[in-house]
């Protein structure tokens, strides 16, 4: 029981256990291979044995063990045929390293959603050999995909200074890439991956978002997200609810008035619609910005592509040409991105998820203390994103 027991342990069926020992704070298993002669590697001749030594590898890891070691042979042979001396290796034993090949692949699964430091300190291992074996596995776990519809957003490396591009796969919420900057070219190079496959982009409206679209996804569909798009009424509104000081300075009350002037009217109680009807009467520019608003969710509640741009198209007849400079702005914004506007309209795809992804590599920029250069910190992120344990 205890034999098979070991075999369990150490996962390599085809060696022979011969026992085991502890050396300080190390347990180490002894194997062997079966009895069998191996062959030259270059003219596959019959070889004799020269000499034969032990060497050890790190296999595994258990928490009331902690490491434990395989020991084997090392044999040097010599040809009989050609005299060809070479040095017998065993699959998944690199000669040229302390640990198994399973083993350090373990090892960079570990690192998955911790620190390396932390996983070092756990394994009592250095730092820089956790390390190289996690950026020399971590790639392989990578899963595949094939993405349709992608979110592309800006995040922040450092408010106000750093800022990087990330591409996400809505479908299956995995990071595909992140490009450094939020300029075009960081855009292009983020979605430069994607574009073959990708057949809609959801964005917001920054204009070089659309450039960067038009460029590497031309036959992709660009759509607005619908929050972005809202966004544009709300800021205005905010700014008409500070030049007439609606709410005060507390913070409640502040609030408060941004939910009735922002909120659907048909969400509201009776009393908290009359509040909204005097505050319009008191001000031409709220009742404008609040009447284009609520004229804008009536174009989005359209069933059909043909009625949205009908509705879409009354919409800009009116409000293009508005007396009020706000409802103007947004109309002109709006109509130079016609196309995506009335993509926002009839496909449901949000940037939502996008935002989410966002502060999660946030965190992770912040528990790594940095990262050496760009494509380790698209590793980190794309593993942290992509698998689950």
């Amino acid at each position: 029981m205890q034999s098979q027991f070991i075999k369990d342990l150490i996962t390599l069926p085809g060696f022979l256990i011969h026992g085991e020992r502890k050396e300080g704070e190390r347990w180490i298993f002894e194997l062997s291979l079966p009895p069998h002669c191996p062959i030259c590697p270059t003219c596959f001749g019959r070889t004799t044995k020269i000499s034969s030594k032990r060497k050890q590898w790190i296999h595994g890891y258990t928490n009331t063990v902690g490491l434990f070691w395989i020991e084997l042979p090392i044999e040097r042979r010599r040809c009989q045929a050609c005299f060809l001396t070479f040095t017998v290796s065993y699959p998944g034993l690199p000669s040229h390293s302390i640990a198994t090949e399973s083993f350090q692949h373990w090892v960079a699964q570990l690192c998955i959603g911790k620190t390396i430091q932390e996983v070092a300190r756990l394994l009592q291992l250095a730092y820089t050999t956790v390390e190289r074996w996690f950026y020399q596995y971590a790639p392989a776990l990578l899963p595949t995909s094939n993405p349709t519809v992608v979110c592309v957003d800006e995040f922040a490396f450092r408010k106000g200074h750093d800022y990087g591009v990330a591409v996400m796969d809505t479908q299956t919420r995995n990071v595909l890439s992140i490009a450094s900057g939020k300029n075009e070219e960081a855009i292009v190079e983020a979605l430069q991956p994607v574009a073959s496959k990708v057949k809609y982009v959801v964005s917001d409206l920054a204009p070089a978002m659309r450039k960067a679209i038009e460029k590497v996804c031309p036959k992709a569909i660009h759509v607005l997200d619908h929050f972005h798009v809202i966004q544009l009424f709300t800021d205005a509104l905010e700014r008409c609810r500070k030049y007439l000081a609606k709410g005060g300075t507390k913070h409640g009350s502040v609030r408060r008035v941004c939910r009735l002037l922002s909120q659907r009217p048909e969400k509201l109680t009776e009393e908290e619609r009359q509040e909204v009807r005097q505050w319009c009467q008191e001000s031409a520019y709220l009742r404008d910005v609040y009447q284009a608003l609520q004229h804008f969710r009536y174009v989005s509640k359209s069933q059909t592509r043909k009625q949205a741009e009908t509705r879409l198209t009354q919409w800009f007849d009116r409000y293009l040409f508005s007396d009020c400079a706000a409802v103007r702005s947004i109309a002109k914004a709006l109509i130079t991105r016609r196309d995506a506007v009335l993509s926002c309209i009839v496909f449901s795809y949000s940037n939502g998820p996008m935002e989410g992804i966002n502060n999660k590599i946030k965190l992770i920029k912040r528990r790594g203390y940095g990262y050496r250069n760009i494509q380790r910190f698209t590793l980190r992120v794309r593993l942290e994103t992509s698998i689950t344990f």
